[in-house]
């Protein structure tokens, strides 16, 4: 795999989470990648703070209706979503699960990292 491809998510795009009941959902910029779904503010916010990550290889991810969906760690964190159609639900749902996949398939060959670089990490 190259840099290339590393580098590159497997989707990113707008998603409304919800925030509290005060705020309902809050429109958020989503990135999938490395079997890792991590949002932000702005797409700005990406080269500064990450507001939450939650990992796909242990999670269910389930619709609620046509344009909502949750992903849930199995306790710690849950994010619950709504896409702007029912159509852009099912391609986040679909590059969700495939994702996950993908981190299973990794973690159960060694080769899953969580996302980090552990050679970064280490120095």
């Amino acid at each position: 795999m190259t840099d290339k491809q590393q580098a590159d998510p497997d989707m990113k795009g707008w998603l409304y989470k919800w925030t509290n009941y005060l705020k309902g959902y809050q429109k958020r910029w989503f990135v999938l990648s490395n079997g890792l779904l991590s949002y932000y503010r702005s797409q700005a916010e990406m080269l500064h703070t990450c507001r939450g990550t939650i990992s796909l290889h242990g999670a269910v991810i389930h619709t609620e209706d046509s344009c909502n969906f949750v992903i849930s760690n199995g306790g710690t964190q849950t994010f619950h979503l709504k896409a702007s159609s029912e159509v852009e639900r099912q391609k986040w749902v679909t590059a969700l699960e495939l994702a996950k996949a993908k981190a299973i398939r990794q973690l159960e060959s060694g080769e899953f990292s969580l996302g980090f670089d552990w050679d970064v990490i280490r120095e």
